[in-house]
């Protein structure tokens, strides 16, 4: 709350926090007595602070989730908990955020958890969520349709910088063409991925992103084939009107949305770095002196996944 970035969200509105215990009721009634004696009612007001359980957040959505992993360990893995039941949970924790999510654990994954545990595959994901990307990346190589290939083609001869299939939280956008600072997505209607039936559905999908702040243009597989030239005129138009440049000298090879530049509101590294320092100084001052440095690092051991 301390950092500018988090002040307000893409759309202008204050930006909301959440936090889900995985762990138990208890827990998450503990972690929101701390905040209320740390942050004033209206800064608690004012970011929609909410600290509870997953069936707490059913229906329910915030800009930033945090989801407590925080456990003790012992000796061996801990034991599984109830895949079904906590599958259900997990779920509906790990879908409350619009923008980021943040695991905060106390675990070793590899020695305290057995490795099918969905806590353990979550902390894993968060460590290191380009691998799971790179799956993905592999997927879409093979699923990209023909008409997207053919659009991308017309837009790299221009200059354009495009990646395909650009990831935006759970949702996927045909193409993006990025420069500037500003972006572009286009979605290519008519095709077997997109076929009309399915335009109220992706249309729905479109108002979500664009209150985000994504601006939108859409091509018809049937005008485009019928005489491309005219139906590429308005996106280019478009494109000039965004201020978004075409490069003289375009890159050889294009980035997929898997390993592209972030999309709007995901956090720099540096950014990151930036809230993970405060945030262990604000554990050892809220722990008081009597805990030692070294239980303070192990206790604050934290992964984050940068969705």
């Amino acid at each position: 709350m301390e950092q500018r970035e988090y002040q307000h969200n893409g759309a202008g509105q204050p930006l909301s926090f959440g936090v889900v215990s995985l762990v138990g009721d208890e827990q998450a009634l503990e972690i929101d007595n701390l905040l209320r004696a740390h942050i004033s009612p209206d800064r608690y007001e004012f970011h929609r602070l909410l600290c509870g359980n997953a069936a707490q957040f059913q229906g329910d959505e915030r800009d930033v989730i945090f989801i407590s992993l925080v456990d003790t360990a012992q000796r061996g893995p801990l034991s599984m908990r109830d895949q079904e039941l906590f599958k259900q949970r997990f779920n509906v924790a790990a879908s409350r955020a619009r923008d980021q999510m943040w695991v905060v654990h106390s675990l070793d994954a590899h020695n305290d958890l057995k490795a099918e545990d969905l806590r353990r595959l979550l902390i894993e994901h968060a460590q290191d969520p380009s691998r799971l990307m790179r799956a993905l990346d592999e997927k879409e190589k093979r699923s990209q349709s023909s008409f997207e290939r053919e659009v991308m083609k017309r837009l790299e001869a221009a200059g354009y910088n495009v990646a395909a299939q650009w990831k935006v939280g759970s949702f996927r956008i045909d193409l993006v063409v990025e420069g500037n600072g500003k972006r572009l997505a286009i979605e290519c209607d008519g095709d077997r991925y997109h076929p009309l039936e399915r335009l109220h559905e992706d249309m729905d999908r479109q108002s979500i992103l664009e209150r985000m702040g994504w601006i939108f243009t859409r091509i018809r597989s049937t005008e485009f084939f019928r005489n491309p030239e005219r139906t590429m005129r308005p996106v280019i138009e478009k494109l000039q009107s965004l201020d978004i440049p075409f490069d003289a000298k375009p890159r050889a090879s294009r980035k997929s949305a898997a390993s592209q530049a972030q999309p709007p509101g995901l956090p720099s590294q540096g950014l990151v770095d930036r809230v993970v320092a405060r945030a262990e100084e604000l554990l050892a001052s809220w722990a008081g002196p009597q805990e030692s440095a070294g239980d303070r690092r192990r206790e604050s051991r934290q992964a984050v996944e940068k969705d």
